[in-house]
């Protein structure tokens, strides 16, 4: 019972992690959002580059934290084994090199769930973002 009462915590901590995430990069989008809209090739690239590392920020700290719970838990030997097995589940790859006992294997399964949903969440962002500057384009070159 604890370990599932931790792996909610950890989810919910995620979903925290995640949503003020996208919000800032949201704001941060809206102050910026003359480079979504302008014709210069390379500042779009740019503009897109920073989003994606933003994103990639955010589930590294995810993973951080899950991290830190196996190896506080002595369940991994070291925080670099424990940041790879943690990257591995949460991006559901799963070598399976590295392993947890058991109760603790519940965890990580939550954890590639956390992942596929978040990482999910992550991709529709970038795909509407994506969708404004084509439809912005559209309109630009429609009505030239």
């Amino acid at each position: 019972m604890r370990l599932v009462v931790l792996a909610v915590a950890l989810l919910a901590t995620c979903v925290i992690v995640q949503s003020v995430g996208m919000l800032v990069l949201i704001h941060w989008l809206a102050r910026v959002r003359r480079v979504l809209e302008s014709p210069s090739t390379p500042r779009r690239v740019a503009l897109l580059l920073r989003l994606f590392l933003g994103i990639v920020l955010l589930h590294l700290i995810q993973v951080g934290l899950w991290a830190v719970v196996f190896w506080h838990a002595q369940e991994l030997p070291n925080l670099e084994t424990a940041l790879y097995f943690s990257l591995a589940t949460y991006t559901t790859i799963g070598f399976g090199d590295v392993v947890v006992g058991p109760g603790w294997r519940v965890l990580a399964g939550i954890e590639g769930l956390t992942g596929i949903l978040l990482i999910g969440w992550s991709t529709a962002f970038v795909f509407a973002v994506v969708n404004r500057m084509y439809e912005h384009w559209r309109q630009v070159h429609s009505a030239s």
